[in-house]
């Protein structure tokens, strides 16, 4: 159908007003549920015996016998309440990193939504001025442009006048097209930046929460160690006085107890990992190679080729002044001071080492042992250079050995090509806890039953005992890269 001037004219300034509010009438955006806060729970404080239960229980030597193997069970009960209480801090601190990563992610999609919002607005305000100079032309002159008075005037060739002409109305026609998609592209974009910041914005109230929660946690932890360790002396001195010993003794021998039951623990968890393998081989019709026989001499700690001791590279810091590391020593139980190193909770952009092209896993372990004492310390959210969480000191080592590894725990033995039982568990594997596929925590076995990790605020980046760790949800099975 064709239209008259005063149709044409009609029609035009209809579509500039159209195009012309496009703008001012963006998308609304649904907002993102925010995800549910992990709950923390605070181990409860075992009783202790009063000295007339202590008294009392002299008696008689069955007595004695009944009271200290009561003691000895509030000791375990306390063990196990400690285990507890770390477990729950290093989800809450897991949860506090990986909200800090997302914060990073959406405030990045953030800024490229704006930026790109931005660029389709400049690009829509210059067809917008393209069909206002339009739309006033056509009015002025009734619905024809200047440009074709000529034409009306019947002067020139007729096929020249025709075909500049349609030339003139096709550039007219692209003028409407062009601002029709400049305002659908401004009014997309628009709607996907204000979708962006207010997912950052969601991701900045996660972050803040999974701190309190975080903080929370460790101060629980701190308080679950430092009531553990008082309830300990006056439970080593009871014992001590109902079997006619001395208080060092006692401790030695509890020690030893804590120790065996960390053992079992763990052998526990290896021969888990090691029926679910078989199963799952005889599942798959293929029969696994039988483990080698244990030694009843040897604690059941987890099976690993000897690692030569790594050269651990002094650290580079700022100060000229060197700084050396501390002493690598396996502890059973990390020191965890009262007064931790503060931590920095701001994400800084990740500081990746550069690659050594054919790397090994044992340059991974070397990079990470690097990092075990002053001036590397526990940084939620950190990849470095100086503060790392879990897995960013994975990331970080890995990366140095010219392998790049996910960034959380979960992605990080998730998307491992090789997954074997703990009790295969090799130099350079990777060990989490938790329950897949929210694994909260990530170590780097060292063999011989030990890990090296960023463990907490407290604590900061340790060697340690893996047994030590059993009863915190460690996972039977070890990725490999």
């Amino acid at each position: 159908m064709s239209l008259t001037g005063t149709g044409r004219k009609t029609a035009a300034l209809c579509t500039a007003v159209v195009l012309l509010g496009t703008l001012a009438l963006p998308a609304q955006a649904t907002q993102a549920p925010q995800a549910p806060a992990p709950l923390v729970r605070v181990p409860a404080s075992p009783e202790i015996p009063s000295p007339e239960d202590i008294a009392a229980a002299k008696s008689s030597e069955s007595a004695t016998a009944d009271q200290v193997t009561r003691i000895e069970g509030i000791l375990a009960d306390a063990a196990s309440a400690q285990q507890a209480s770390f477990a729950v801090s290093l989800q809450a601190n897991n949860a506090y990193g990986n909200a800090l990563v997302e914060l990073q992610i959406r405030k990045g999609a953030a800024a490229l939504a704006t930026a790109r919002a931005a660029s389709a607005g400049k690009e829509q305000d210059k067809a917008r001025r393209q069909i206002g100079q339009l739309a006033g032309d056509l009015y002025r002159n009734g619905g024809l442009n200047p440009a074709l008075s000529t034409f009306v005037s019947g002067k020139g060739e007729v096929l020249q006048q025709a075909a500049t002409l349609e030339a003139i109305s096709a550039s007219r026609s692209r003028a409407f097209e062009t601002a029709e998609t400049t305002a659908a592209a401004a009014t997309s974009l628009t709607a996907a930046s204000e979708d962006a910041n207010r997912a950052a914005d969601d991701a900045a109230k996660t972050a803040e929460a999974r701190k309190a929660q975080a903080e929370e946690a460790n101060a629980a932890r701190l308080k679950a160690v430092t009531d553990a360790k008082a309830q300990r002396t006056v439970l080593v001195d009871q014992l001590a006085s109902l079997r006619n010993t001395t208080a060092a003794l006692e401790s030695a021998r509890v020690d030893a107890l804590d120790r065996q039951r960390e053992q079992d623990r763990l052998a526990a968890v290896s021969a888990a990992g090691t029926a679910s393998a078989g199963q799952a081989a005889a599942d798959q019709g293929t029969v696994p190679a039988p483990p080698s026989a244990p030694n009843p001499a040897a604690p059941p700690a987890v099976p690993a080729p000897v690692v030569p001791a790594p050269v651990v590279p002094a650290p580079v810091v700022p100060d000229p002044a060197p700084v050396v590391p501390a002493p690598l020593v396996p502890d059973p139980a990390p020191a965890d001071p009262v007064n931790p190193a503060p931590p920095a909770p701001v994400v800084p952009a990740p500081v990746v080492p550069a690659p050594s092209p054919g790397g090994s896993n044992q340059a991974a372990i070397s990079v990470a042992l690097s990092k075990v004492g002053s001036p590397y310390y526990y940084q939620w959210g950190g990849t470095g250079p100086y503060g790392f969480d879990c897995s960013g000191l994975v990331q970080s080592a890995f990366a140095a050995a010219g392998k790049y590894l996910p960034r959380t725990a979960a992605q990080q033995f998730a998307q491992a090509p090789v997954h074997v039982p703990i009790s295969q568990a090799r130099a350079g594997d990777l060990l989490v806890w938790g329950s897949a596929p929210d694994f909260y925590h990530v170590a780097t076995y060292l063999g011989n039953g030990r890990v090296v990790q960023a463990l907490n605020p407290s604590a900061g980046i340790t060697v340690t005992e893996l047994a030590w760790m059993s009863g915190m949800q460690l996972h039977p099975y070890a990725a490999r890269y």
